[in-house]
């Protein structure tokens, strides 16, 4: 999303934009390996477009409206901000994505003009483009359009309101606290109103003057927070913290030779859970799934090495089998013995277009590495077991994207411990029990925790990015010269971190943004921490000083600009899986736990 100013440290705003959205230069290949070695995978079938980074937001709940509202949600805005948005849906399109008048406007939003003709090509640009046809544009059409390409469709045009950056209406809403301003906000700056023959340019708090049915607007907006103010990130699939008590897992004689890793990573699961044997096919898999009358709400189906040529129908029957109320992990295929490209190819489209299905790429991580990883070249050794059982478990217990995307399972579990899910008001100074853990063992091993607020070590920006990196793994040697804000932004330019921004001046493309990524301005910096279910912010950040104080907690700085800078983002080209799980096991429990 894009990101407009406040002034304070830690702050989360957005701007527009006219016309065709502009992006940076996409990222070399080296870095997306990284992403895909570092669990956040990507299947890149034509060789030209990543399919990982791009969409901003995961789409949960039961309905459009609240999908809708999970999105705002996830994007930093208030109840009350959520529900002025929804109001002007409402008021457009009765909250229908392909609703059109007349094929002038179109859309969540009724986009006209150049704005609509953009929104066209994006939606050309995802495969969408019957549906900006006429035959679409009724009211309740919505209902007819299949479940998964209904939510592309959504989500392209959320992210397409989040991209427009004109009027700073983003920047306007997160200013107001009720439904009704925040809808008349919204209406003026997104909608673009017009009063008479001339469109309204700027803004200015609710003064009783009704622009184009702002009294609807507001109604509708007050209806809308009443109904679903307080309940957060609503219905919806999605992965949560698994240790294997509530796991099953399928495999072949790859998960056979893995066993015991699972066990020892997954300490929850039992024996009795993985369904395994040597040389088992995919269609023997599915037939064992169907009797088990005990399965899991989590099911790992690692198979496919011994059937090299699946088809849409296959996993389809095996989908079915599970069952579309369960989360499920595809491991992707590798061996010197067959080409799985079609699998894997296969395995990652229907995590794109299922939110309930990850993929743990085994086929990434043994790539190159064989002879490091298999004893065999095809069954894995103990160093390859324990990689395979870990990337399992990345993948159960990671946040994924609407193309089935994974952010780091470890990362995003110590983010949940660490930081305050909300945001508090300054100053704040009570920690989280794991945060607070994690400080000590820093101060006793002589590691950089920043600077105290009446005695409480931690209260400090620098000081929580530092020992999350260190502590995630993402970049153990992170700041080991213990240095504050201002110089931890020269210590990733020494150790050759990537500047994410096309310069130093230039504010960065918010859309190649991965959790892990840091951030700096004049004397601040915080982390991007990507899409985490019950997590109110992309961002996560503290802030040091008497009046300014918070604890680690979810953040509202701006993306793009603050504390009078653009910000600068910078990401570690070093991270490796492998660094992680090393990393981990030389560290003790109580740095993860309340313990």
């Amino acid at each position: 999303m894009k990101h407009f100013i406040k002034t304070f440290s830690c702050i989360l705003v957005a701007a527009l934009l006219i016309g065709e959205p502009t992006f940076a230069a996409l990222p070399s290949e080296d870095i997306l390996d990284m992403f895909n070695s570092n669990n956040v995978f990507y299947y890149n079938p034509s060789g030209s477009d990543d399919l990982c980074g791009y969409s901003m937001t995961r789409l949960s709940g039961n309905t459009i409206a609240e999908k809708v509202w999970n999105y705002f949600i996830n994007q930093g805005f208030t109840d009350a901000q959520v529900a002025g948005i929804l109001g002007n849906a409402k008021a457009e399109s009765s909250v229908e994505p392909t609703r059109s008048s007349n094929g002038n406007y179109y859309g969540l939003f009724q986009w006209g003009g150049g704005r609509k003709n953009n929104l066209f090509k994006k939606l050309a640009e995802a495969g969408l483009q019957k549906y900006t046809q006429s035959s679409y544009w009724a009211s309740g059409t919505s209902q007819n359009i299949p479940a998964t390409d209904l939510d592309k469709i959504l989500q392209t045009e959320l992210d397409f309101a989040m991209s427009e950056t004109s009027y700073n209406w983003i920047s306007e809403i997160k200013k107001q606290d009720s439904p009704e301003a925040a809808a008349e906000a919204f209406l003026a700056l997104f909608e673009r109103a017009v009063d008479g023959d001339s469109a309204i340019l700027y803004y200015e708090p609710y003064q009783g003057l009704l622009y184009q049915g702002t009294t609807q607007r507001r109604n509708y907006a007050h209806e809308f927070y009443e109904q679903y103010s307080g309940k957060g990130i609503s219905a919806g699939t999605g992965f949560n913290f698994e240790n294997g008590k509530n796991l099953t897992i399928f495999g072949d004689s790859i998960t056979v030779a893995s066993t015991n890793a699972l066990l020892t990573q997954f300490p929850d699961l039992t024996a009795g859970d993985i369904y395994a044997q040597n040389g088992r096919k995919w269609f023997e898999a599915v037939d064992i799934a169907r009797g088990v009358t005990n399965m899991k709400d989590n099911v790992v189906f690692a198979l496919g090495a011994n059937s090299p040529s699946l088809t849409t129908e296959d996993i389809t029957e095996a989908i079915d089998v599970i069952g579309t109320d369960r989360n499920i992990v595809f491991v992707t295929d590798w061996s010197t013995e067959n080409e799985y490209t079609s699998n894997n190819a296969l395995f990652f489209e229907f995590a794109k277009n299922n939110s309930n299905i990850v993929v743990a790429d085994w086929n990434k991580i043994v790539k190159g590495k064989a002879d490091e990883y298999l004893f065999d070249w095809i069954h894995p050794n103990s160093t390859g077991a324990k990689l395979f059982a870990e990337n399992i478990y990345n993948a159960l217990n990671s946040n994924t994207t609407s193309n089935g995307c994974l952010i780091n399972g470890e990362f995003t579990q110590l983010v949940k411990a660490y930081a305050w899910p909300e945001h508090h008001q300054a100053p704040f100074t009570n920690r989280m029990p794991s945060y607070a853990n994690a400080v000590s063992r820093s101060i006793s091993e002589g590691r950089y925790v920043g600077g105290s607020i009446n005695g409480t070590p931690g209260i400090d920006c620098g000081g929580f990015v530092t020992i999350l990196m260190q502590n995630s793994g993402l970049a153990p040697d992170y700041n080991d010269t213990k240095g504050n804000t201002n110089t931890q932004e020269q210590w990733v330019k020494f150790h050759n971190w990537t500047l994410l921004n096309s310069a130093p001046n230039r504010q960065v493309d918010t859309s190649i943004l991965q959790p892990g990524d840091v951030a700096f301005t004049n004397g601040h910096t915080f982390i991007y921490v990507g899409e985490i279910s019950g997590f109110h912010s992309k961002i996560a950040s503290a802030s040091y000083g008497q009046s300014t104080a918070r604890a680690p907690m979810a953040g509202f700085e701006d993306l793009l600009f603050g504390n009078g800078a653009v910000i600068r983002w910078y990401r570690n080209p070093n991270y490796s899986a492998g660094s992680n799980l090393n990393y981990r096991n030389n560290l003790q429990n109580n740095v993860w736990s309340n313990n």
